[in-house]
């Protein structure tokens, strides 16, 4: 990926990316950015094609660092993404039921069936 939100679908994904950011200070400085990606990466960082091209060629794109770097990443970005999104707004907005304060225990138990998801009188 270059500076696509791609990048955070990928790493929910757990597949592996490589930012190329060949023009970074020029896209932060014409654009902007919400963050550095080259600074807390979700992959290795490239910034030539020749580097791109080695990186490739070598395997590296998939080696130990690339999952570190990646898990890094889905620890600070996707912590609530595990498919469940919609049944927690169901059982927030239309269920009424309340969602703890803070942290993984936000994340609901198991799944439930469609038939369950009815509120009772």
């Amino acid at each position: 990926t270059d500076y696509s939100s791609i990048m955070f679908d990928y790493a929910v994904l757990d597949r592996p990316i490589v930012v190329h950011a060949d023009d970074w200070e020029t896209f932060r400085a014409s654009r902007g950015a919400y963050l550095d990606v080259t600074a807390r990466p979700p992959g290795h960082v490239t910034r030539s094609e020749r580097e791109l091209t080695w990186l490739f060629e070598s395997g590296a794109w998939r080696d130990g660092e690339s999952a570190a770097l990646r898990a890094d990443f889905r620890a600070r970005f996707c912590e609530f993404e595990d498919g469940r999104a919609a049944e927690r707004v169901v059982r927030t907005l239309l269920l009424g039921e309340a969602m703890p304060a803070t942290g993984a225990a936000r994340i609901p138990g198991p799944s439930v069936g469609s038939d369950q998801l009815t509120r009772s009188s």
